[in-house]
């Protein structure tokens, strides 16, 4: 969910004047309340079904383009009748909102006037404000009652870092939908270009740059003479876990971990403003310098054109690349060789930074008679739809259609190893050592494509190619890469005081100098200029609190 920190300031503003703090800490009646009555012991089991119905209120984040059945609508859809077939129970749209600044908004009025929904997704900050105001129900209970073994796995596979981001005072205030860490990115690059020239597959950093300078002064893609670009990357250099066009890849081979909270010789420290971050954006200036990077990178806003017109030659992203931007790119030209590869350091290992294992939460409305039914739905949605009832017609039908968004409660709770899991199942079925009937619908989906390619490669659509090249090859290099994975975990994800108030100019000023640097409009020694103005305009400040919440949580 995306985090908008104008309207988590006005809240916090609104919340302030007297009048509006008294409906903060009210803990109003919902219509649900009228009708419903306290769950049984047995009721409250996971996938138990109420006796009597229960109407519970939604906070509704819904895509921006809507995609439902006609004669649907988010409160009665495949989703919500697969609920009410179960647990019987009934959702009801407090409101709808698109995802994005306009659920924060909703999200954001609901918490200043204490008029809560029974259930609804909150970011990090949201859910301080909602603990400190006591306006939600402690989860500890339920989640031990109304949750599977399964779900609970799920949890504990990321280490109880999700759960441990919810919990207040040893309290679980909220479900966390999880978020897995894996190789956040790889080099993808213009494979018959290389073999073109007769390169290598590049193993580490000097094999990247050697890839480069050979892509830019011969041109193996006859662009012409200086309109080949060999590494396409984003105006804001690194930082943005597992995303697009980012150099994190080349930064963390100098220990350098921008927009990263991490512990450096015991201490805390923001990474953007340690001397390996300098030294990385130094050694990037040199490859701009050099030519190998996008000469219009300060002025692109569309990296992805250049990718699937034929005239970039190597990018850093994901595993699923391969699904966007490169499935277009394969559109223009199936002769586009693509391939991913894992750049590793001198040690043959990879140092990468982990992101928060939890994505937003879930939160259930003080007061509330059923404050299990959260943990029921999330078993329900995550473990029964998932594992027994996969192939239940309605669900599946509705995703081949393209359907989309009808989930009342979309609580994601999924294992660590995910990714890699989807590669192992998808595969075996591939060698017929798992029924393809078994998998989820994603899986086989791109079961299917990927059966589709490899019968015949050269005539394959690009979506036959994209299933076999994310699903296959890029998942398959990432579950070899694991055991070589040096994890560098942040130590902080939220959002203090002070960052409401400055975070923003701060990120600003970081963005801008980062960009002038790499593009060799300002020396590195200018880096030295950013950090003192850094920690002067407001960084040092919340240093401070970032280490006084780091110490709270233990």
């Amino acid at each position: 969910m995306k985090i908008n920190a104008k309207i988590i300031a006005s809240t916090i503003l609104l919340c302030a004047v007297p009048l509006l703090l008294t409906a903060c800490m009210s803990k109003g009646e919902s219509s649900s309340d009228k009708d419903n009555v306290a769950a049984t012991a047995a009721e409250k089991k996971p996938f138990a079904k109420y006796k009597n119905t229960v109407k519970y209120t939604v906070g509704k984040s819904i895509p921006g383009a809507p995609k439902l059945p006609k004669g649907d609508s988010y409160e009665n859809n495949v989703y919500t009748r697969y609920i009410k077939k179960n647990l019987n129970a009934v959702s009801v749209d407090k409101f709808e909102a698109e995802n994005g600044d306009n659920y924060d908004q909703k999200v954001a009025m609901a918490i200043s006037t204490g008029d809560l929904p029974d259930i609804m997704a909150v970011n990090q900050s949201q859910l301080q404000q909602l603990v400190d105001n006591d306006l939600i129900q402690d989860l500890s209970t339920v989640y031990k009652t109304s949750t599977t073994k399964s779900i609970k796995k799920m949890y504990d596979s990321y280490g109880g870092r999700p759960l441990k981001q919810a919990t207040f005072n040893g309290k679980l205030m909220a479900l966390p939908t999880t978020q897995t860490n894996n190789l956040p990115t790889m080099l993808w690059v213009r494979k018959d270009w290389m073999d073109k020239l007769g390169l290598a597959a590049p193993k580490n950093i000097d094999d990247v740059e050697n890839i480069l300078e050979q892509f830019v002064a011969k041109d193996p893609g006859n662009n012409g003479k200086g309109k080949t670009i060999g590494l396409g990357l984003s105006k804001t250099v690194g930082g943005s876990y597992a995303s697009l066009f980012q150099a994190d890849d080349v930064m963390s081979k100098f220990n350098s971990f921008p927009r990263q909270w991490i512990k450096q010789d015991g201490k805390v420290v923001y990474g953007s403003t340690t001397p390996e971050t300098k030294k990385a954006l130094g050694y990037l200036q040199g490859w701009f310098k050099k030519g190998l990077i996008d000469p219009q990178m300060s002025v692109r806003d569309k990296i992805e054109s250049v990718i699937t017109s034929g005239q970039c030659g190597a990018f850093f992203g994901p595993w699923w690349s391969g699904d966007y931007p490169l499935t277009d790119a394969y559109k223009n030209n199936p002769k586009a060789d693509w391939q991913p590869y894992v750049i590793t350091d001198k040690y043959g290992k990879v140092k990468a930074y982990t992101q928060n294992t939890a994505g937003s939460y879930f939160v259930v409305r003080k007061g509330f008679k059923h404050p299990e039914l959260l943990a029921k739905i999330a078993s329900l949605l995550n473990d029964k739809l998932v594992y027994k009832d996969y192939a239940y017609k309605p669900i599946v039908n509705y995703g081949l259609k393209g359907y989309d968004g009808g989930k009342p409660v979309d609580l994601l709770i999924n294992y660590a190893t995910a990714t890699t899991d989807m590669h192992d199942n998808i595969m075996k079925a591939i060698n017929g050592k798992k029924d393809p009937k078994t998998l989820i619908l994603d899986d086989y989906q791109n079961y299917k494509k990927i059966k589709a390619y490899n019968a015949d490669p050269a005539n394959a659509d690009n979506n036959a190619w994209s299933g076999h090249i994310t699903r296959d090859v890029s998942t398959g290099k990432m579950k070899d890469t694991l055991s070589k994975i040096e994890e560098v975990h942040p130590v902080f994800f939220g959002q203090t005081a002070t960052m409401k108030q400055k975070w923003a100019n701060l990120s600003k000023m970081e963005d801008a100098t980062f960009l002038k640097i790499v593009t060799n409009q300002e020396s590195v020694d200018k880096f030295d200029d950013f950090v003192k103005s850094w920690h002067k305009l407001g960084g040092d400040e919340i240093t401070k609190e970032v280490k006084q919440e780091i110490k709270s949580q233990n």
